[in-house]
């Protein structure tokens, strides 16, 4: 009798789980997991993303990745990005962390100072640092011409030495906000305890996010790097509407090379090529940067 009620309850346990989690499994199939595994199909052929019938060409779009220059001139773009992303993210969002955090008036006013250009959106961030960086009346420029300095004018955004680091300000302005929530969420959770202990020992600033807030932040710090990390190699909407790829194919990111070959040169096949193995190294990486983070952590 015992054993038919136990049957009987996790019948219902499994009846429940399934109309719970159905919806969300059935949405999450539907819409992550059967793209991605047409994705890698789509890839071992030549469609165009028009034919009614793709034609099977194997591995044919992987080997022309070797000797495709734009596409190794987009990895060199992506990397540069990605490096500066994740360092300012990772290191200079905790700085501001800790400094936001030592607030004892205006405290939140200020932090929703910092806040504030997350929330708007990548199309308005990208058009206002469009307008900074044009020649004409934009505000570098407009400053550079206050104080005399009219040779060094120039169109910042179409200017293949500085239009990296215009695309990079734009993504830590819009970003910085966020990370650094993350990092000050953390900090709260830090027992009073310890610094009271430390301020009986005589320890100074530094030593006290030597001692106490760094190690403690290493949490957060494994988490923001590797949403940095996927920022960066993401890197797409602020390309498209600042300098679509240019000057020339200087700015090109994996993302936009992606949307360049599949929408406005129907390759479909050979872009859906590009995105699985933008997808398998990012996994690489990501698994890479998680174990030496986690191995530090155990280490402190």
């Amino acid at each position: 009798m015992r054993e038919k009620a136990l049957n009987t309850y996790t019948g219902r346990n499994a009846l429940a789980s399934l109309i719970l989690c159905g919806p969300a499994v059935l949405l999450y199939g539907g819409f992550i997991v059967l793209p991605a595994i047409l994705g890698f199909a789509y890839s071992l052929t030549n469609w165009t993303g028009w034919t009614a019938r793709p034609q099977y060409i194997g591995l044919e779009n992987f080997r022309d990745l070797w000797s495709d220059a734009r596409f190794s001139e987009a990895i060199r773009f992506t990397l540069l990005e990605t490096v500066l992303i994740v360092l300012f993210f990772t290191f200079v969002s905790m700085m501001l962390a800790v400094i936001l955090d030592k607030l004892r008036i205006w405290k939140g006013p200020i932090r929703g100072l910092f806040f504030y250009p997350y929330i708007l959106s990548i199309l308005v961030n990208a058009l206002l640092f469009q307008y900074m960086a044009n020649y004409r009346e934009g505000a570098v420029n407009t400053l550079l011409r206050a104080v005399g300095l009219n040779a060094a004018c120039q169109d910042w955004m179409g200017a293949a030495e500085w239009a990296p680091y215009f695309i990079f300000m734009l993504v830590a302005w819009s970003g910085l906000g966020f990370f650094t929530t993350l990092y000050l969420a953390n900090l709260q959770t830090i027992p009073t305890e310890l610094y009271e202990a430390a301020r009986i020992d005589g320890a100074g600033p530094f030593s006290v996010f030597r001692r106490i807030q760094f190690p403690m932040l290493l949490p957060t710090l494994t988490t923001t790097s590797v949403l940095a990390l996927i920022t960066g190699i993401n890197l797409f909407p602020q390309i498209v509407v600042t300098t679509q790829g240019g000057p020339g194919f200087r700015t090109f990111t994996i993302g936009y090379y992606i949307y360049y070959l599949g929408v406005l040169n129907n390759r479909q096949g050979y872009a859906a090529a590009v995105s699985f193995v933008t997808f398998a190294a990012l996994v690489i990486i990501a698994g890479i940067q998680v174990a030496l983070l986690r191995r530090r952590q155990v280490s402190l």
